[in-house]
């Protein structure tokens, strides 16, 4: 949002304002100024290296507008038009070098495949460059540490409920066996006839 804002205020809002004239440089060089500050302060993007391609292109950017509010303010002939010019355009183009040398080095990591190369791999052995090629050769879907959390997390719960899945089920199976062996078995008839008491009277 930032950057649109910036463009839009670059591009159309210094076309309406003092067309022609030294104010409307002297204003673009104050939003380039403040845009500059906010992205070496506040470093908006991911990556380290878009962070200084960004800041590379608001110094260019500003440079060249004060380069032109000078020439625009140069009545009495101070300034040389043409030595001017010339350091303008070695401004823009040693901007598009940086930003080209970033890209190679940095995001393309072309410096450390070259010392890979010079020193022998970087001290890998055999074994361990055919592995690293085999790794490389192979689709591995990427998760983020906060996914690798989420998983973890999910795993453990799930241990847990079969846990107490499993304790409730064995403690249903002791207690039915306590039931069962709680009640009584009714005692079997005894073998011996019943002896009948006689009492006898003497008289």
């Amino acid at each position: 949002m930032v950057v649109i804002l910036q463009k839009m205020i670059m591009t159309g809002a210094m076309c309406v304002v003092a067309q022609g004239s030294s104010v409307q440089l002297l204003i673009a060089i104050l939003v380039m100024l403040m845009y500059m500050l906010l992205v070496l302060k506040t470093a908006p993007f991911e990556a380290d290296s878009e962070d200084w391609s960004a800041f590379v292109a608001c110094v260019a950017l500003t440079l060249t507008t004060i380069g032109g509010f000078a020439l625009i303010m140069d009545e009495r002939g101070t300034y040389e038009s043409a030595l001017l010019a010339v350091i303008l355009i070695g401004i823009n183009v040693f901007c598009i070098a940086i930003e080209i040398l970033i890209v190679v080095f940095v995001d393309c990591a072309a410096g450390k495949r070259c010392q890979q190369c010079c020193c022998g791999g970087g001290g890998d052995d055999d074994k361990t460059r055919d592995a690293k090629r085999r790794n490389n050769s192979k689709v591995v879907p990427m998760t983020t540490e906060k996914q690798i959390q989420i998983d973890a997390a999910a795993a453990a719960q799930e241990m847990q409920n079969n846990n107490e899945k499993r304790a409730i089920a064995e403690w249903d199976v002791n207690e039915l066996d306590n039931v069962t062996t709680s009640v009584k078995q009714p005692s079997p008839p005894s073998s011996e006839p019943h002896k009948k008491k006689i009492n006898i009277k003497i008289k």
